[in-house]
C-alpha cells in the first residue's frame, strides 16, 4: 500500500551517496560533481557544514527530465471502487477521492467539484431497488445525470415516491437546480393531496438537491501538512493554512487552458507557486464532467514529493472522470 512514502528531508553527504549501489565513484569525484551542481543551482546546503538537498531549480529538472511511471495501482482499486458505485454522485466521489489522495499520499488535497448551480432539472426517474429503496435519477438539461438512493420508511411506499415523482416532473422541469427547492412550497399543498406521508418524501427530495449544488471546495488532510518539518513552527503553520484557504486553484488550472502544449498535470514547486514559502509544491489538474461542467483536484505538500507517483495518479484521475 502506497502510505507514508514520505521521508523527510535530509541533507546528504558524498558517503551517503558513494554507499548506493546505483554509484560507481569515489567520494572526490562525488564532491566535485556536487559542488559544480551547487553552483549552477540544482543543490542547496541549509549550512555551511551540511550535505546537500535539491534546490527548487534541482526539483524542476527532475521534474521536466527524470521522472518514471511508477505502479499506481493500489490507489487506482480504492478510488475506481467509488466510481462504479452507482449511488454516488459526482460530488461525493470526488470528495471520497480527495480523502483517498490525503490519506495514501500525506498530503493536503484540494477538490474544487464541477459546479452545477446554473444547470437546469430534465426529468427525474425511478429505479426501485425493494420494498424499501430505490435509486431516483436526476437528469439535468445539460445530459449530467445524479443518482440519490431514498429510502422508505414504513409510512410511505414506491408507489407514493412514483406518484410524487410524477408530480415534480410536471412541475419542475427546466427549472434552475438552485430554484428547486423554493418551488417544494408551490408543491407541498398539491403533494399532500395525493400521499399521506408527503413530509418524508419531500425531506429526501430536498436533501438530494442540496447535495446537488453543495459547497464545491473541499479540503482534505491539513493535518499530514503540519506533520512536515518543514512547517515545524507557529508562524509558518499560519502561513501554510492561509496558502490553502485563499490560494485561486482556477488561477493554475486556466494556465493549462491558456497553453494548449501544457500536460494535463501542472507542477509549481517552490516560488513557482507564488507563495513566500519556498518549501512547498503544488500539482494540480483539471477535469470535466459530461465535457461541460469543470472542476479541479490539487495536492499541496513541501517540495520533497515522489513527483513520479503523483504526477501519475492525478493524470489518472482527470482521465477517468472525463
Amino acid at each position: 500500500m502506497w502510505k507514508n512514502t514520505q521521508k523527510q528531508r535530509s541533507p546528504v553527504g558524498s558517503k551517503a551517496i558513494m554507499a548506493s549501489p546505483l554509484i560507481d565513484s569515489s567520494s572526490a569525484t562525488i564532491r566535485n560533481e556536487c559542488a559544480i551542481l551547487e553552483k549552477e543551482g540544482f543543490l542547496e546546503k541549509e549550512h555551511a557544514s551540511s550535505g546537500r538537498i535539491p534546490s527548487t531549480r534541482g526539483y524542476r529538472y527532475y521534474v521536466d527530465n527524470l521522472m518514471d511511471e511508477k505502479n499506481i495501482d493500489d490507489i487506482k482499486d480504492r478510488i475506481e471502487a467509488l466510481f462504479v458505485d452507482r449511488n454516488m454522485s459526482i460530488n461525493d466521489i470526488l470528495d471520497q477521492t480527495g480523502q483517498i489522495l490525503s490519506e495514501m499520499t500525506n498530503l493536503t488535497t484540494v477538490v474544487v467539484g464541477p459546479n452545477f448551480k446554473e444547470e437546469m432539472l430534465k426529468k427525474i426517474e425511478l429505479l426501485p431497488i425493494s420494498a424499501t429503496q430505490a435509486v431516483v435519477v436526476f437528469v439535468l438539461t445539460n445530459g449530467h445525470v445524479e443518482n440519490k438512493l431514498f429510502n422508505i420508511d414504513d409510512n410511505s411506499s414506491i408507489n407514493d415516491l412514483q406518484i410524487s415523482i410524477e408530480l415534480f416532473n410536471s412541475r419542475l422541469e427546466n427549472t434552475k437546480i438552485t430554484d428547486i427547492t423554493a418551488k417544494f412550497d408551490v408543491i407541498q399543498p398539491v403533494l399532500e393531496q395525493q400521499v399521506k406521508h408527503y413530509e418524508y418524501i419531500l425531506k429526501q427530495f430536498a436533501n438530494a438537491v442540496t447535495s446537488i449544488v453543495k459547497p464545491s471546495y473541499l479540503t482534505h488532510g491539513l493535518q499530514y501538512m503540519l506533520q512536515n518539518a518543514e512547517y515545524n513552527n507557529p508562524e509558518r503553520i499560519k502561513q501554510i493554512i492561509r496558502f490553502i484557504e485563499t490560494i485561486s486553484l482556477f488561477d493554475y488550472f486556466k494556465k493549462q487552458q491558456d497553453n494548449p502544449n501544457e500536460d494535463l498535470v501542472s507542477i509549481q514547486i517552490g516560488n513557482e507557486t507564488g507563495f513566500k514559502n519556498d518549501d512547498m509544491a503544488l500539482l494540480t489538474t483539471t477535469y470535466k464532467v459530461d465535457d461541460m461542467q469543470e472542476g479541479g483536484i490539487a495536492l499541496v505538500g513541501p517540495k520533497r514529493l515522489e513527483y513520479d507517483k503523483l504526477y501519475e495518479v492525478l493524470e489518472w484521475l482527470a482521465n477517468r472522470i472525463r
